[in-house]
């Protein structure tokens, strides 16, 4: 495998701590940050969870206010009403906890108080075939900790997506917003459903899968890549034959900590770029869309990235001696398929509750995607509809 001829890497300033019971650990952190109003930001259930009553037991007067109503999706709604929060009660960081629309909520929020106007006016823009436009954020931003307690990964990358009113998902990219410190607690998950560590993994593994064959690859994340397949392709299944197994939890965690390194340089690329669509109009979970489209995607790109899904297929545990590269990017797509169902998530849209009529709408979402502008294989509406239709 060749070295891509000149690449760049960013290193953002985050720092991670990973250990049972890290949470009790939170007031030196946040004495470091210099943060004194803190704002919770979580979802409904997430702020009832074991993470957030660690946090609130830890951080105490530190938390000056909550917002428990972020929703699957969060929209520009939500963030504007987040951010006005924020600054009527004078808050100097946030603590995200729970999934990726925690995470992303905190960003946006940061990102509109930092930036003024709306965010629209400082998301991306995928033209297609191939004009991307990147805002450029200037202004400092409120530091954000985060307590993930899913493996969506949303917590360590300079991304977000945020759900407009009708339904399109708005895309942003902004090194500012990474989290300063991102603590992983496994044993803070043990009341998180095996259920969403395995779907929402899947969306790790597709990080990490996508991010080898973006069009902006690098060999650092390519190495980050196959180091979380390994322990994502290992440690789902553990986790949902044994919820309780505390190690394969926080090895699952890892896994999806170095799937949000990857895709933090490497990008993403169609499979993302169809399920922002999917989560968003059509109101799938994003890590239930994830787990479905996959091997499609990398059914797509099977000709266009061979040798990357090639490699793969070896972390994903297949034996590929003596393949050729389509053979073994095949193997690859057939370990995606057969995790699928060792760890029971969902595998057809429809099943999923999609409706068959929005796929084409879907289809002209995803056109004005970034992850189209990064796949190694550029797509059509019609190429967009018919793997969604493969995949209904």
């Amino acid at each position: 495998m060749q070295i891509p001829p000149g690449f760049q890497f960013l290193s953002a300033r985050s720092k991670l701590v990973c250990r049972p019971g890290a949470i009790a650990a939170l007031p030196e952190e946040v004495q470091a940050i210099g943060a004194r109003r803190l704002l919770l930001v979580s979802g409904g259930r997430s702020g009832q969870g074991a993470a957030a009553r660690a946090v609130r037991a830890a951080l105490g007067s530190l938390i000056a206010a909550e917002w428990s109503e972020i929703p699957q999706h969060s929209g520009v709604d939500t963030v504007a009403a987040l951010a006005a929060l924020a600054h009527e009660q004078r808050i100097d960081g946030f603590v995200a906890i729970g999934g990726g629309s925690a995470s992303d909520s905190a960003k946006a929020a940061a990102i509109l108080l930092a930036e003024g106007g709306t965010l629209a006016d400082h998301a991306n823009v995928f033209h297609p075939p191939d004009r991307y436009v990147q805002k450029v954020l200037h202004a400092p931003k409120l530091p954000i900790i985060a307590v993930p307690t899913t493996l969506s990964a949303a917590e360590v990358t300079p991304g977000l997506g945020i759900r407009d009113r009708d339904g399109h998902k708005l895309v942003f990219w902004d090194p500012g917003v990474v989290p300063r410190l991102i603590v992983l607690d496994a044993a803070a998950t043990a009341d998180v459903p095996a259920s969403l560590f395995a779907s929402t993994g899947m969306n790790a593994l597709a990080h990490c899968i996508e991010g080898m064959y973006s069009r902006v690859r690098n060999p650092i994340s390519e190495g980050l890549a196959l180091q979380g397949i390994r322990l994502l392709r290992t440690a789902l299944p553990r986790v949902v034959a044994q919820p309780g197994d505390e190690a394969a939890r926080e090895q699952a965690l890892v896994g999806a900590y170095l799937s949000g390194l990857v895709i933090s340089n490497a990008r993403v690329g169609i499979h993302h770029g169809v399920c922002h669509g999917l989560g968003s109009l059509g109101g799938l979970p994003h890590g239930v869309a994830n787990s479905i489209l996959l091997p499609h995607a990398m059914r797509f790109n099977r000709e266009a990235a061979s040798e990357h899904l090639a490699l793969a297929a070896q972390a994903l545990g297949a034996d590929t001696r003596g393949l050729a590269p389509l053979q073994a990017a095949d193997a690859a797509i057939a370990a995606v398929e057969a995790l699928q169902l060792a760890i029971g998530v969902p595998r057809q849209l429809g099943a999923a509750g999609l409706e068959r009529a929005l796929l084409p709408q879907l289809a002209r979402g995803a056109m004005s995607d970034r992850g189209l502008y990064f796949n190694p294989r550029l797509a059509t509406e019609a190429e967009v509809l018919a793997l969604l239709e493969a995949a209904w």
